[in-house]
């Protein structure tokens, strides 16, 4: 599919909640946006999926946007924050985005979608007075999610841009929660299966191990900067209902990660404490091995030494004699010898 035929530009307008969609800024026809629909009291909501940087452009000289604002929606600025400008301000949040497949429907939500490969993308808002902009990636679902959510409001009064940014980051925060889910899933598993597993599957769970520490940090570090951006909308008071649903949500899945952290952090501990017993185990195996093999040689190697004796080329005890009564006295001495022997290393437990 060419890129002049994909959809980028959505535009959404209230009362009436038209949907738009255009492969191009000159086919969307915006060009009227900042002026008549605010001044006709309309609520208008702008997404731009993959911009580019002329696309950034054409909207920026439309909106009057800020040069600092451009440069970070161009660059893709990865800090999380909220910005204040004459017109407007500006929302950066850490989102994840599901990798792209083909055939993937725009309004899929199917909870399996934790599973789904993942990777962390930047999501820009800008709240106008009357409208809002959102500059998202491919696989963002959540702006799918969240006009699917105004579509099905019952008061069309409460629409605003205000509460559009609302539920961007109500949709935003909420969707880290299948993959925790799924984290506390993996780890309750691997707390099961940590003390009866067998030697050779301590390689693949410790790198189980591994990998859920490495989802838990990497899902903590993209919900620690959003704190700082729900803070800033302290002193919007007509939003303090809404965002204080939020903070609850996100201060929630913070404590659960948290907690799945240091449960993850003790689960490595005894994997490296069950790791240190079953070596002690084998070790001590080994030296049972070793002690009896010591036990052996120490009874057989003097009796090999006095034979040696015997067979050598000079004159030996009972050389002359014609009978076999030397023969079986030196058996019969071995003999004693080995019975004596092993008595005493059984009764000290060394056989």
């Amino acid at each position: 599919m060419s890129p002049e035929s994909i959809l980028r530009f959505t535009l959404l307008s209230s009362p009436l909640k038209e949907l738009r969609k255009a492969s191009s800024w000159e086919e969307l026809g915006m060009m009227q946006l900042n002026g008549d629909e605010q001044h006709e009291g309309k609520t208008w909501w702008l997404d731009v999926c993959d911009a580019t940087e002329q696309d950034v452009n054409d909207v920026a000289r439309c909106l009057s946007m800020h040069p600092l604002t451009v440069e970070d929606i161009v660059i893709q600025e990865p800090r999380q924050k909220i910005e204040t400008f004459p017109n407007y301000y500006l929302i950066v949040v850490r989102t994840l985005s599901t990798i792209a497949e083909n055939g993937r429907s725009e309004m899929a939500q199917d909870t399996t979608q934790s599973l789904t490969p993942i990777t962390p993308s930047m999501l820009y808002i800008l709240v106008f007075s009357h409208g809002t902009v959102t500059f998202s990636t491919s696989g963002c679902e959540h702006t799918s999610r969240v006009r699917s959510r105004i579509s099905r409001l019952h008061d069309p009064s409460v629409l605003s841009s205000d509460w559009i940014c609302y539920a961007l980051l109500d949709d935003v925060i909420d969707s880290f929660q299948p993959h925790m889910q799924s984290a506390s899933r993996e780890s309750e598993s691997i707390q099961d299966e940590i003390f009866i597993a067998r030697d050779d599957d301590m390689t693949p769970l410790m790198l189980r191990i591994y990998n859920i520490r490495k989802r838990i940090n990497h899902l903590t570090h993209s919900l620690s900067g959003k704190s700082d951006v729900l803070n800033g909308f302290v002193k919007r008071w007509d939003l303090i209902v809404y965002l204080s649903d939020v903070q609850d949500h996100l201060v929630t899945i913070l404590g659960e990660l948290a907690h799945l952290d240091e449960i993850t952090g003790r689960l490595q501990s005894n994997f490296l404490a069950q790791t240190s017993v079953n070596n002690m185990r084998l070790s001590v195996r080994l030296n049972s091995g070793l002690s009896k093999v010591t036990v052996l040689a120490t009874i057989f190697v003097p009796l090999h030494m006095v034979t040696g004796l015997f067979g050598m080329n000079v004159t030996v005890p009972g050389q002359d004699v014609e009978s076999l009564t030397w023969f079986f006295a030196i058996v019969g001495v071995f003999i004693a010898i080995i019975i004596v022997a092993c008595f005493v290393f059984v009764r000290m437990r060394l056989l």
